[in-house]
């Protein structure tokens, strides 16, 4: 597991008077008769913005948990990680970066299956609000698609130049040390080179006036040992995109604007609140691959998930058609529509319509 902080608090704090302050405490839970921790989420408490920390809270609980924190978040994880947590086995966390704005985390997550995967899910988040930042807020999807390509070109220069650097050595090193060749140029020939979709922007954090943008190794699990290059980093300083931000991309990144502004309604890597019928609160937390939805929405009141997919943002991220998964006993089915800077719509099921709305 990687490490993380050593200390039970962190404070996040500013000069300006818009900035959120944060306290942030662990969240653990070890092995069964073992110090060892398996499972480490932050936990925020603010006293002057609770709102936004507790978005950020919510986010990550519905999202890597697939649960609501509830009042006793310690409690919660605990009783997950004692019944199983979705084939997760290692659960760990580190503070990437801070301002007065802009927090960014890394959550480092093991997964196993047939066998054990690890990986990095880089979230920043907006402390005026506690909402996720995502790029479709940032920046134009004409230049979303152009920082894809930047990307991927910029994985395969850094696999090129290090083949070049060591593919006379490997060589030698490796018939030495195993009596038989390995050829890197194989391993990591047909990475980078898919072209459909956005893939490579798909995991971006903000740091230090940077867009960092993360991509997975080349290797395959059987031929990981072997894979030197790992995990690939491309960061774009966002002052070279400052003429393609959006507005709040721009007061959001550059400090141009004092108040803070609002990105696009959008409902994409969003935890939001709403209501069901007249009074029932809910949360949803779904994301889109390309018009694909996955995601679950939660009653407040009990925090376990039901889980969604359907179609996401069609009609330029105005219409949204959730319904449950196949698994459901009984189908639900979410139409959302953006109105008045709201989503709202119809919840439908076994006969019974209700108006659904999220803020």
């Amino acid at each position: 597991m990687k490490g993380c902080l050593t200390g039970v608090a962190l404070w996040l704090l500013s000069g300006c008077a818009m900035a959120t302050q944060l306290d942030i405490k662990n969240l653990n839970f070890s092995y069964p008769e073992s110090t060892e921790i398996q499972y480490r989420l932050p936990w925020f408490t603010s006293a002057d913005n609770p709102q936004a920390a507790k978005r950020i809270n919510d986010f990550i609980f519905s999202r890597f948990l697939n649960q609501l924190p509830g009042n006793d978040p310690q409690a919660t994880l605990n009783k997950l990680a004692k019944a199983g947590i979705d084939a997760t086995a290692n659960l760990d966390y580190t503070v990437v970066y801070r301002d007065d704005k802009i927090l960014t985390l890394n959550l480092f997550v093991e997964g196993c299956g047939a066998y054990c995967e690890s990986y990095n899910v880089p979230l920043s988040f907006d402390l005026a609000s506690g909402a996720n930042i995502t790029l479709d807020d940032l920046l134009t999807p004409a230049t979303i698609a152009q920082l894809n390509t930047r990307v991927r070109k910029d994985i395969r220069s850094q696999i090129a130049a290090f083949v070049e650097q060591h593919k006379s050595e490997w060589a030698k090193q490796i018939n030495a040390e195993n009596g038989e060749d390995f050829n890197y140029e194989e391993l990591y020939a047909s990475c980078a080179t898919y072209e459909g979709g956005l893939f490579y922007v798909d995991k971006f954090s903000l740091q230090k006036g940077d867009l960092v943008f993360i991509n997975g190794r080349c290797s395959n699990h059987a031929s990981r040992a072997m894979d030197e290059l790992g995990d690939f980093t491309t960061k774009i300083a966002a002052a070279t995109l400052q003429d393609q931000l959006t507005p709040y991309g721009k007061s959001l990144i550059s400090g141009q604007s004092e108040k803070p502004l609002s990105p696009a309604p959008s409902l994409n890597d969003k935890l939001v609140y709403g209501t069901l019928g007249k009074s029932m609160r809910i949360v949803m937390n779904i994301a889109c691959d390309d018009t694909s939805a996955s995601g679950a929405y939660f009653y407040e009141k009990y925090g376990s998930p039901i889980e969604l997919i359907g179609k996401c943002g069609t009609e330029n991220l105005q219409h949204y058609e959730l319904k449950t998964a196949v698994s459901a006993e009984v189908e639900e089915k979410i139409t959302l529509d953006l109105k008045d800077g709201i989503y709202q719509g119809v919840w439908e099921s076994n006969g019974k319509t209700l108006p659904i709305r999220f803020e």
